[in-house]
Order: structure tokens, then sequence, then C-alpha cells
């Protein structure tokens, strides 16, 4: 009987056939599921910036469109619908200042003044919103390339009057 086996366990040692299947096996597990992992991870801090980016514009044209009746209230609610419902949860703030601008439109100083204040002629009295949107990213499957929770912002400042 142990003369039977010798050779059959000679045949099995030359014979190549399924050799590529266990390096598929091994090349698909080692390095194809790692990057369809990060791929993942990427597509959701892409979307998520989307949204933010979004959720920014939103109140952007809400702000120039309400003009001086713009509320921060209403600001940050513009923000929240143009992000959408869903995980996760968006942070906005909104500041609004009123600056002395010149006549071409530029800032006379840092300083921000009363928005019931006014300003020496000829310079005028312009409002501005400084909006900030932030959220707190975990990721399917953390790398330590992308830490998880990770913190995600976009904001901007912009005239409305």
């Amino acid at each position: 009987m142990r003369l039977r086996i010798l050779p059959a366990l000679r045949r099995w040692r030359r014979d190549r056939a399924g050799s590529v299947t266990v390096e598929t096996a091994i090349v698909v597990s080692v390095i194809l599921v790692p990057l369809a992992m990060g791929a993942a991870d990427f597509g959701v801090i892409m979307n998520t910036q989307a949204r933010l980016d979004r959720a920014l514009t939103m109140a952007a044209e809400y702000a120039w469109n309400a003009g001086s009746g713009a509320t921060v209230s209403a600001i940050q609610s513009a923000a929240q619908t143009g992000y959408g419902t869903g995980a996760p949860s968006l942070t906005a703030t909104a500041v609004i200042s009123c600056y002395c601008v010149a006549a071409n439109g530029t800032r006379l100083n840092g300083t921000a003044i009363a928005c019931t204040g006014s300003c020496s002629s000829p310079n005028q009295l312009a409002e501005y919103v400084t909006l900030t949107a932030s959220t707190a990213v975990t990721l399917p499957a953390p790398s330590p390339f992308f830490h998880s929770p990770d913190s995600l912002s976009a904001s901007g400042v912009f005239r409305i009057q």
C-alpha cells in the first residue's frame, strides 16, 4: 500500500494545475481587498466633503438672497437643508458682522463694527457672513492613512450687502 501512495505524491508535487488559482487568491487577499477598502473610505470622505460644500453654497445663496434680513439661525437652517439628512450630522456656525468698506468694496480695516452703526462718508457699511460647516466621519474600513473618526470642514466668508 505504501508503494501506491509514493508515486501519487510524486505526481502531485510535479502537477502545476491550480497554481494560478492559489496565486490569484493570494494577490486578491493581500492587494486587492485593502485597495478596495481604501477606495470605499476615500469615497465616503469625498461624498461627505461634497455635502459640506453644498451646505456652504446653500447657506451663501440664502444669505445673498435675504440680504440684510438674513439671520444666523436661518443661515444655519439653509446649511442644514443643503447638507441633507443622514449620518454624519452637520454642525454649522454662522456669524454676521459688519465692516466699513471703501467705494471700491475693499475693507478699510479688520475691525468689525455694529451693524446698526454708520461709516464716515464716502465709505459705506457692508454686512459679511462667516460660515463654518463641519462633521466627524466614521470610515467603514479605517486604515493608517485615513483616521477614523475624521473631522471634515468647509468655511467661507462672503458679503451679503
